[in-house]
């Protein structure tokens, strides 16, 4: 399945083994792989005993007179009987198959000479010996297709003989057989590479088969991860996941997952109100302690300093707290759909004068502004709102004082091009880490050295970008570690 927006990336490992759909491949690759490793071993070994049954019976009935031959040599050891033994070997010996015996003192009593073809037999009888005398490898798959017992020796032109033990003498002579199984090898060759085409061929259909079917089977996890990745706050409501042609226990995770969408757009909405209501009931006390302040500090002759400036700084305290209450009412009426804009042509030189003597009569740090030589000539004017534009630069200019150094200078600047005007505001402050700047705007979101630095509550910079748009602008900003911040206000020209 596809990351969720914002992962990082992942490698091929992960995507493999750590995905629902690479371990339902895997796992059903696995099986299958193994089902039909086990169905050819099963078919090799049944082909093998069905061979070697049919070898054993047919030697063991032609064998019969030799190993009474034997049987007779070793109870009584005359040269009669060594006769018999080996005019029984003559005549039971071909160029298929052919028999030997192995005296308990080792010595060996091959046919004679009437074989005729076999010129290289006591050759084969010693490489037969010697091969029987040597330990299986344990690298070797030999025995599992003709047994532990047996041999596979070949003579000069590349016939393949199989040797082992017939009969076995109480006092420890054995008679031996050589079967020509050239043509069974062959047939075997054969019957392997025809199983392992089939075996390649029916394993890579399968996986084939195997990655359609899951991906189908996996295709509702993914409209589901889709739909889901979609949902936003604003859209909690109305979004509803859908599933056509599901299995049932996707069907259940949409419905417990549509569930839990209802329950957060209820807890949503309950807390939308109450930020609402709580920020609309508080201004108005705090405005009305704001008015005692000032009066206070008006008729505060009989006041010593001390109670001047902590009456200064309760008047700064509640006009910031006033300042968040009207910002996260802002917001509420924002996501409520109830913020409401009246768009004009705004003289925006008048509007920044406006700001910055307001700010300078509560900044102890120097404040310039920069207006194009136009300005003079008359206003200059964008399609905005005069209280939400001056509140946007009172908290952008507030933002700035924040987070500099007492003494050092805050520059706003306006400028103008053909199509819209740009209101920039650069502080020299502690700047912002490169990895913040992209979530600067984010709601509550604070940088690592805002927070080190300075406390807040992380709406500010949210609010001045909902006005921003709402008021048909854009912001943006760049900025420096040590050295400052710029922001830029880009609003629409009015004609």
């Amino acid at each position: 399945m596809a990351p969720l927006p914002g992962a990082p990336p992942r490698g091929w490992r992960h995507q493999l083994f750590g995905s629902l759909l690479g371990q339902l491949r895997l796992a059903a690759f696995t099986s299958v792989f193994l089902g039909f490793s086990a169905a050819s071993a099963f078919t090799l070994a049944i082909n093998r005993d069905c061979l070697l049954h049919h070898q054993n019976h047919d030697q063991r009935l032609e064998a019969g007179s030799l190993a009474d031959a034997l049987d007779r040599l070793v109870a009584d050891p005359s040269a009669t009987h060594a006769a018999q033994l080996r005019g029984e070997l003559e005549r039971r010996s071909g160029r298929e198959r052919f028999f030997w015996v192995q005296r308990g003192d080792g010595a060996l009593l091959l046919p004679g000479p009437v074989v005729g073809e076999l010129v290289a037999l006591p050759r084969l009888v010693g490489q037969a010996m010697t091969a029987h005398g040597n330990a299986w490898s344990l690298r070797s798959f030999t025995p599992l297709l003709i047994g532990t017992d047996r041999r596979l020796v070949k003579d000069p032109e590349g016939n393949s003989y199989l040797t082992y033990t017939l009969h076995r003498s109480p006092e420890g002579s054995q008679l031996w057989v050589a079967e020509d199984i050239s043509t069974n090898v062959a047939s075997l060759r054969s019957m392997l590479l025809g199983l392992a085409v089939v075996w390649i061929l029916s394993l890579v259909l399968t996986l084939v088969a195997i990655s359609v079917f899951t991906r189908r089977l996996l295709q509702p996890l993914r409209d589901l991860h889709r739909m889901a990745a979609g949902v936003t706050s604003e859209s909690l409501a109305s979004s509803h996941l859908k599933l056509e042609k599901a299995p049932l226990e996707v069907e259940e995770l949409a419905q417990s997952f549509n569930g839990l969408l209802d329950r957060l757009a209820l807890a949503w909405s309950q807390q939308r109100h109450f930020v609402g209501l709580v920020s609309h009931e508080l201004r108005n006390p705090l405005m009305i302690i704001g008015g005692y302040l000032r009066r206070l500090q008006r008729r505060g002759q009989n006041l010593d300093p001390e109670q001047m400036r902590a009456l200064a700084t309760t008047e700064a305290e509640t006009h910031r707290i006033t300042r968040m209450l009207n910002d996260l009412l802002d917001l509420s009426r924002s996501e409520s759909g109830q913020l409401q804009m009246v768009l004009a042509p705004v003289a925006v030189d008048e509007v920044l004068t406006t700001a910055c003597d307001l700010a300078r009569s509560q900044l102890s740090r120097p404040l310039l502004l920069t207006l194009p030589e136009e300005a003079a000539e008359g206003p200059i004017r964008a399609v905005a709102e005069t209280d939400r534009l001056q509140q946007v630069l009172l908290n952008l200019i507030e933002n700035a004082d924040k987070y500099s150094p007492p003494g050092r200078p805050i520059s706003l600047e306006l400028t103008r091009n053909d199509a819209e005007l740009c209101i920039s505001v650069r502080d020299q402050g502690i700047g912002i880490p490169p990895e913040d700047i992209p979530k600067v705007f984010d709601r509550f979101h604070r940088g690592r050295n805002a927070i080190e630095h300075e406390r807040g509550s992380g709406l500010g910079l949210s609010v001045v970008k909902l006005l921003v748009e709402a008021m048909g602008g854009s912001i943006d900003v760049d900025s420096e570690i040590a050295v400052g911040s710029r922001f830029h206000i880009h609003l629409p020209a009015a004609q």
